[in-house]
């Protein structure tokens, strides 16, 4: 669902975005390590293969953001159109089909090293995901609904600077409009979760196993629940008609504000190819 909330996090997130990306290889080994408990091993193998591919990936792939970002720049300059947020979601989707095609051939191959004990500790990791979880859904759907509303204005506010009272307002009402999609989620990472550890428990060789691995995470809509598809669409749907409806009525001031933000995500990722 996250996915879905990129159209206005792009104007927004960039710092934070960035930050991310400098220390992906430990944040992405600490989440392996978190799910399966490498061994040394293949902490070596994790490290050795993270190191190529960020690389690649940096060489390759941030100057095509770098230039989503710039053409993004200039259509929130003149204001945004539907056509504009259709780019946006065709954009996002092929960036996420490419950075998870660039993954799907090492991790095939380290699933080819995981052990019973891993494949446990996977399991019992994603157990108390899932009760924290349910714990949370416990929660009357108003209350995520408002909680979703707040951190929207935040976002709205870091990227185009203070709104008023009628923008609030309105942008409180877009987003209560959206559906409620955290019990979608927890189904479908349930579903994703049992698709690996079938596939953990029968073990394929590195090619077929990549290739299961790009029908879950390069292609998900075809094989996602299809409560998950029709919601990710309505989600979608949702969020166009809020960054349109919020696009119209930004002032100049706030319009040049967020060309502002977007720029300093661009000069930053720019920071990450250079370096």
């Amino acid at each position: 669902m996250a996915a879905g909330l990129l159209v206005i996090m792009l104007l927004i997130t960039g710092c934070a975005m960035t930050f991310g990306y400098r220390h992906a290889d430990w944040l992405i080994r600490w989440q392996l390590d978190h799910y399966l408990d490498l061994n040394a091993g293949q902490r070596r193998d994790v490290t050795t293969r993270l190191q190529t591919l960020l690389a690649r990936h940096r060489a390759e792939a941030i100057p095509q953001y770098e230039q989503f970002l710039r053409d993004l720049q200039q259509r929130v300059r003149r204001g945004l159109t539907r056509d504009d947020v259709d780019w946006i979601y065709v954009s996002y989707d092929r960036f996420r089909a490419d950075l998870f095609e660039r993954v799907a051939p090492d991790g095939g191959v380290v699933l080819t090293t995981i052990t019973e004990a891993q494949i446990r500790n996977f399991e019992q990791v994603v157990q108390k995901e899932e009760q924290k979880a349910a714990r949370r859904l416990q929660k009357p759907m108003s209350a995520r609904l408002d909680e979703r509303a707040r951190t929207i204005l935040g976002w709205a506010e870091d990227g185009v600077g203070s709104l008023s009272a009628e923008q609030a307002d309105r942008l409180r009402q877009w987003s209560m409009a959206l559906p409620d999609t955290q019990s979608v989620w927890w189904h479908y990472r349930r579903h994703r979760h049992q698709e690996l550890l079938t596939l953990m428990r029968h073990p394929k060789p590195a090619g077929e196993a990549t290739q299961a691995l790009r029908g879950m995470f390069v292609t998900p809509e075809q094989t996602a629940p299809r409560l998950y598809v029709d919601t990710v669409r309505e989600l979608r749907v949702g969020l166009t008609m809020m960054l349109l409806g919020l696009d119209r009525m930004l002032t100049p001031a706030q319009r040049l504000k967020a060309i502002a933000s977007i720029q300093k995500f661009i000069d930053d990722l720019h920071g990450l190819s250079a370096g």
